[in-house]
This record gives structure tokens, sequence and C-alpha cells, in this order.
């Protein structure tokens, strides 16, 4: 990490960097005026294996500064694109920024990215450089085409931060800083389309300048906050709200060590803000629910009551008296036992939010506001705020941004939220972005009161729970190619993972396994669904751990165009397939049934 001497020569550069020649509507004009300002207080703890290390402002700006000036002596020019694939990590942030410093475009790829997407990225982004976090990652790439280097942070980037400053190129890092244009491309953030081919999002400074203030107008976030940054920094709601919505309030922030140490990380962090997905408030619920199953029947009866007056009190205002019996019985714990203590708020994006988390954490006194955007809207455009909430919606649109619905009820964007376009795709961005207006994809209903709830997406792909993108068509052909199977439908949507449905060639399992029977009594064939379970494992290989199937249920008959769950064309229609089908849907997730089968992954 940092020598003792990095403070003295960060100083001396910063002193030649001229702030006021940098534009304050780019990220690292950002980062820079508040690393001046803040330069001893702490900007991020990170764990390092036995205890809580403290990295302050100033330190963060040398090392982002060391970056950039290698990068620099590597022959890294502005707008060129350099990738990063990593896990969240210190290195992710100071690199991200020393890209940036340099004048170049910061491409972000998740670690569990299969090899195979990551080329494929590396290729349509035309990289010259790539930074991958160790041996393992960096082997999912290698040098071909336009990208010349595969560096990794626990070796050469180790060396840059810790070897001789480099002098030589800090000249030419203050022109590119005093060159940078707030609209000028930051970074390319690949997110998979209907075919399952990723498409590269362009992102200026501005979009996440702007919208970061535009969060802080709504979000009473200060000096004195302090966030748990959990989600993947590859994913914008985390760069955006976590990472440069953090920096323009000053605020620090605990590097999470991953979900399976969120609960000790969230005790002794204590956050006063969190940014996350669902998922991790529903597991938050989960937990609860589960302790409380556990619990002697008189326990469970004062939880009920407890939580039943929060909704009141939560709502109304009223029940006061009940209400302080209830928060130091039950209420006042168990707020403490998930938030650390000093929570004023979480924050809830990148997929829908059920209901019945959403009102147990008001009835904790937990506020939980959600928010709802894509990647293409540099995260959030609309969310729920400490002032106007309303349960069910995702709030109203942030400063600054429009929303309206087109005639078939697509919830369309305008503001300086919108993305610049898709990277060397212009048919696609005609296609998304017309007169300023961003067609989101998503069908929703705006309320009297500029409440927005989404209600259905208007295309098929899937958005889980943990709010990462799946297609699920390629991964049905797939299955279908085995001639055994005769149809199968991915769902996933607004759930944790994705599971399929089903429906075997029966002629053909009965030649090819040797066996008889009806297909009512062959789904229950544990030949059958071993036959099965190899084919969903083979499909499974080489998936990102988002995509996989993890359960499936097989049916006896397919679908029909009598029974109104396929068109004309015998194209399945999903909504009305889940509605036929919702309790064996149900069954694969809930745990109140044994689900068929798990995949292998």
């Amino acid at each position: 990490m940092a020598t003792p001497n990095c403070r003295a020569a960060s100083d001396h550069i910063i002193r030649a960097v001229k702030l006021s020649d940098i534009s304050e509507r780019t990220t690292v004009g950002v980062f820079l005026r508040q690393a001046n300002r803040l330069a001893d207080r702490t900007l991020v703890r990170t764990w390092t294996g036995d205890a809580w290390r403290e990295v302050t402002w100033a330190e963060m700006r040398d090392l982002a500064l060391r970056v950039a000036g290698h990068l620099v002596e590597l022959g890294v020019r502005p707008r060129d694109r350099v990738i990063l694939l990593s896990e969240n990590r210190l290195e992710w942030l100071y690199c991200d920024l020393g890209i940036q410093a340099a004048g170049a475009v910061t491409v972000p790829i998740y670690p569990s990215t299969p090899a195979e997407t990551a080329r494929l990225i590396a290729a349509d982004s035309e990289a010259v450089l790539a930074i991958a976090s160790g041996e393992a990652l960096a082997g999912h790439l290698e040098p071909a085409g336009d990208l010349k280097h595969v560096l990794r942070m626990d070796r050469e980037v180790a060396e840059w931060v810790s070897g001789p400053y480099p002098d030589a190129e800090m000249e030419e890092i203050d022109r590119r800083l005093a060159a940078l244009d707030p609209e000028q491309m930051v970074t390319i953030i690949y997110t998979s389309g209907t075919t399952g081919e990723p498409k590269g999002v362009m992102l200026a400074h501005r979009n996440f300048v702007d919208m970061a203030y535009s969060g802080l107008k709504v979000f009473p976030i200060g000096e004195q906050d302090v966030t748990l940054s959990f989600l993947p920094f590859a994913h914008v709601l985390e760069r955006v709200s976590g990472v440069f919505t953090g920096m323009l309030a000053g605020g620090s922030s605990y590097l999470s060590r991953g979900i399976d140490r969120l609960v000790e990380d969230i005790a002794e962090a204590r956050p006063t803000v969190m940014v996350a997905v669902p998922r991790v408030y529903e597991k938050m619920y989960e937990r609860v629910q589960d302790e409380v199953r556990k619990a002697a029947p008189r326990r469970q009866r004062i939880f009920e009551w407890a939580v039943a007056v929060g909704k009141q009190h939560s709502r109304t205002g009223g029940a006061r008296l009940r209400y302080a019996i209830a928060e130091r019985l039950v209420l006042g714990r168990i707020r403490t036992l998930l938030t650390g203590g000093r929570l004023r708020f979480f924050v809830s994006g990148g997929a829908p939010l059920a209901r019945e988390v959403e009102e147990f954490f008001w009835a904790l006194g937990v506020q939980i506001l959600q928010g709802w955007g894509l990647t293409e809207t540099t995260s959030g455009a609309t969310s729920n705020t400490v002032d106007a909430h309303k349960y069910g919606t995702v709030g109203r649109p942030l400063p600054g941004v429009e929303i309206k619905t087109a005639k078939d009820g697509e919830v369309m964007v305008k503001g300086p939220c919108v993305m610049l376009g898709y990277f060397k795709n212009e048919r696609a961005t005609e296609e998304t972005i017309r007169d300023g207006w961003l067609s989101t994809g998503d069908i929703g209903e705006i309320d009297g009161e500029g409440f927005l709830t989404i209600t259905d997406r208007k295309k098929d792909l899937i958005k889980t729970a943990g709010g990462k993108y799946v297609a699920p068509q390629p991964l049905e052909a797939r299955l279908q190619e085995d001639p055994t199977i005769e149809r199968a439908v991915v769902v996933g949507d607004q759930r944790p993972y994705c599971v399929a449905l089903i429906v075997p060639n029966w002629d053909a399992v009965r030649s090819r396994l040797g066996i008889s029977g009806e297909p009512s009594d062959l789904v229950e064939d544990e030949r059958v669904r071993d036959h099965v379970q190899a084919t969903v494992d083979s499909v499974n290989r080489g998936l990102g751990s988002w995509e996989t199937i993890k359960y499936f249920r097989l049916l006896p008959h397919d679908f029909t165009e009598e029974s109104g769950e396929v068109t004309p064309t015998l194209k399945v229609k999903r909504r009305v397939i889940m509605e036929r089908h919702a309790e064996e849907i149900d069954a694969l997730y809930a745990g109140s049934k044994k689900p068929e089968r798990q995949a292998a992954h």
C-alpha cells in the first residue's frame, strides 16, 4: 500500500494540479476537491484479515494518482478503455479513480462473469488494458486485439502503489485533468439484452455527478454519515449511490466482506445509511421469521402484536402508548440486531421490493426507501424519500428527472440520468432514445401524486431480486436441444434465482431410457428426473451464478394454444404460464414444499 512519504508526494502533485482548472462536473473533479478539503478524514475502511484499516482521503488521492501515472507510462491515452475485473476491494476504487484521472474510460466486469463473456466485452469495448484482482480472474482475459496488457492488482498494481512515485508522468496527468469535459464518457457498463448479448451503456462524467447532486437534494446525507458498501462496484447502483454520492457528501464507508459476513459487518460498522438490492433485505426479514418460528408460542404472539402495532404507528403515527411498549419489548431489539442501532434509512433498488418486507421494516422503525432505475438511467431515476413515501411504489422522479408513460404503458425517462447511448450500437441507441426520452422497457402507472408503480416488463428479460438481468430464451433453447425435452420455460423475474418448468418429450424419454408409463407417473420417476438434471447441469456450466437454473419442476403435458398458454406461432405466454402454474413455481421458492430438483452450479 501507500508508503510513509506518499502524503507529501501527493500534496506536491496536487499543488501542481490546479483544482480550479478541473471541471466540478467530472467525477475526479469532485473527488480531488473533496480530498483537498477532507485530507486527513477517513474515507474508507477495509478489512485486512484481522482488523479494519482506515484509508484517508489523502491516501486515496495518492493511490489514484499513482495508478493514473503508471497507466500513462504504459501508453494509455485519453478515452482509451480500461477493464476492471475484480471483486469489491480497496484496489477497485483507486484503480477506477486512477483510470478516470488519466482521462480513460473504466469498463467494469463482474468477477462472476464467465471467461467467454469477459473476453467478448473486452473485444467489443476495444479495451487496450485490463486490471484483474489476481491470477484466476486475469486468466479470463489474455492480450489479444486491442488488449495489450492484462495486469494484476496483487502484482503490478501493488508495485505501483509501493514503489517510486511516477513524477515524470504528472505533468501529462495535469493536462488530462484540465482537459476533462463533463460530457466525456467515463465508463461503459455492459448489460445483457433480450438476446443475451451484452450491450455497452455509455455514461458521462456529468451523469454521475449530476445524479449524485440530485440524490443529495432528497436524501439527507452528510459528512457525519457512515455507509456499508455491499453491492458490487461493477453495479451502477453501488457506483452512483455508494461511491460518488458518498464522496460528494463527504462521508465515510466500510467495504463489506460479502454476504456471508454481512451480519457481522453491519454490527461492526453500525451504518447510518445503506444501499442494497431487495434480496439483502429479504434475507434479513427471513432471518427474523426463522427465529420467531423457533420461539415459544407466547413469544410468537408478542412478536406478532408488536409488529402489528408498529405497522399501525408507521402509517398513522397513532397508538403511541402501545407503540412505546412494543418498541421496548420487541421492535427496538430487532432493529438494533438488524441495523447496528444507528441506521437512519435503507435504500432499496435494482429490483422490486416485496411489500411485506417493506412494511415489516417500517414497522420496526426503519425507513426503507424503494427506488427504480436502469443502467441506462445511471441507476435511480425515481425513489421514495424520507419526506415522501408510498408503499408499493418506487417513488417520485429525482430532481431534474422527468417521467411519463407511453400509450402502451411503457415508462419513459428524460433528464441528466439518461445515458449517452450504447457503445458502437447506433441502431439500438436510436431505438431506445428518441427526442431525449429513454424507453425503459418497464410498464408502469403514475398516480395523481406523481408516484410511480412498476407493473410489468415489456419484454421477457428477467430481472432477478439481486438486480441482475437474465435472458431466458437462450437458456430455454439450450435445454430444448436435448431431444428428451419438449419445452422449457425459465422463470425468475423479481425472484432471488432462476427456476424452470420443463415438459419432457415423453416418447423420446421412453425410448432413450427404456421405460414405460403415463406422463403423470413419469414426472415422479427418479430416472427421468436424473436425466433432466444432467441436461440442466450441462446448461449451467459456464454461466454466471445469477443466470443458472437452481431448481426445476417437470410437467406432464405441454402448453397449448387452446389453453391460451402459447400463441398461434407457439411462443409461450409467460404471464399466463406463471399464473396457471403459480403453485408449482412458488413451491420452488417458498420452501413449503421440497423442490423437485436442485441443479448443480
